[in-house]
C-alpha cells in the first residue's frame, strides 16, 4: 500500500545534505520514506518546498525524526521551538508531563540528541513539587523498566526533595523487591544517602526492606546494601558497633553483619 510522490531533486537537496548525497553521489532516483507515516511524509514534502512548517503534538515525533534524519536544519529548529512552545504552556498536569517527558526520553536515546530533555529538566525543575506530582508517579509506573540515564534526569529534576522518590523505592521493595539498576542507582546517590539518614523511622523501614532480601543479593549488591548501611548511620549519628542478624532460611544459617 505504498504511494509515490514525485518532488524536485534540486529543491530536496537544496534543504537537505542527505538527499544532496542520495541523488549526487548514490545517483539515486527514488527515496523511500517507510519508516515515517503518509501524513508526515507529505508534510515534510511540503514543507521542504514552502519553507514553513507546523509542528502539532500530535505529529511531533515523527516531524522531529524526519527532519534529523534527513538533516534538514531548519527544520529541526522548528521542531526544536515548538517543543519548548509546549513546555511553556504546560498545564502540568501528569499527563502532560509524560508527553514531554517521553518525547524527550525518545529523542535522547533513539535520535542520539539532548537537547529536548535539556528544555524538560529545566522546565520542570522550575515547579516547586515536581518530585510529588511527576517523579514519584513515573517511577512507580516505570521502575523496573527505567533506563539509568533516565532515571538520572528523574533525580536530577528531584534535587533537594527525595523523599518521593524514597516513597517510590519503597513500594518497589514491597511489592516486587529485588535489587534492580534502578534500586542501585538510586541507592548509590549521596545526596538520596543523607535525606534517608534525615527520615528516621522511614529509613529504617527502608533499610529493614533492604536486609530481608539480603539472602538473595549477589556479593557486589550486599557490598553496596551494607555500604548504604555505614553512611546512613554515619549520617545520623548512630553507633556503628550494633549488627544485624539475618536468618538463611534455603540454608538454616545465620548470618551476623556488622553495620
Amino acid at each position: 500500500d505504498s504511494t509515490c510522490m514525485r518532488a524536485c531533486s534540486l529543491i530536496l537537496s537544496w534543504n537537505s545534505e542527505v538527499f544532496t548525497y542520495l541523488f549526487s553521489e548514490l545517483r539515486q532516483g527514488t527515496v523511500e520514506l517507510k519508516d515515517f507515516s503518509k501524513e508526515v511524509a507529505v508534510m515534510f514534502l511540503e514543507s521542504l518546498y514552502s519553507g514553513v512548517v507546523t509542528v502539532e503534538k500530535s505529529q511531533f515525533r515523527e516531524l522531529n525524526k524526519i527532519s534529523q534524519a534527513f538533516k534538514v536544519t531548519w527544520m529541526s529548529e522548528k521542531c526544536t521551538e515548538a517543543f519548548t512552545q509546549f513546555c511553556e504552556s504546560s498545564s502540568h498536569d501528569y499527563t502532560d508531563m509524560v508527553f514531554l517527558f517521553n518525547e524527550a526520553v525518545y529523542s535522547e536515546v533513539t535520535l542520539k540528541s539532548g537537547v529536548l530533555m535539556k528544555i524538560v529538566v529545566e522546565t520542570f525543575s522550575r515547579l516547586e513539587n515536581v518530585s510529588e506530582i511527576f517523579v514519584e508517579q513515573y517511577l512507580n509506573q516505570n521502575f523496573t523498566i527505567i533506563k539509568p540515564g533516565t532515571l538520572n534526569h528523574l533525580l536530577e529534576m528531584s534535587s533537594g526533595c527525595y523523599v518521593p522518590v524514597l516513597r517510590s523505592l519503597r513500594e518497589h521493595l514491597k511489592i516486587k523487591g529485588g535489587i534492580t539498576d534502578t534500586v542501585r542507582i538510586i541507592l548509590s546517590s549521596a545526596e538520596i544517602i543523607q535525606c534517608m539518614a534525615d527520615q528516621g523511622e522511614f529509613c529504617d523501614e527502608l533499610l529493614e526492606l533492604l536486609l530481608l532480601q539480603f539472602d538473595r543479593m549477589n556479593p557486589e549488591d550486599m557490598k553496596l546494601v551494607m555500604g548504604l548501611i555505614k553512611a546512613v548511620r554515619k549520617q545520623d549519628g548512630s553507633s556503628a558497633s550494633t549488627s544485624v542478624s539475618l536468618v538463611n532460611e534455603s540454608e538454616n544459617t545465620t548470618q551476623v553483619i556488622p553495620n
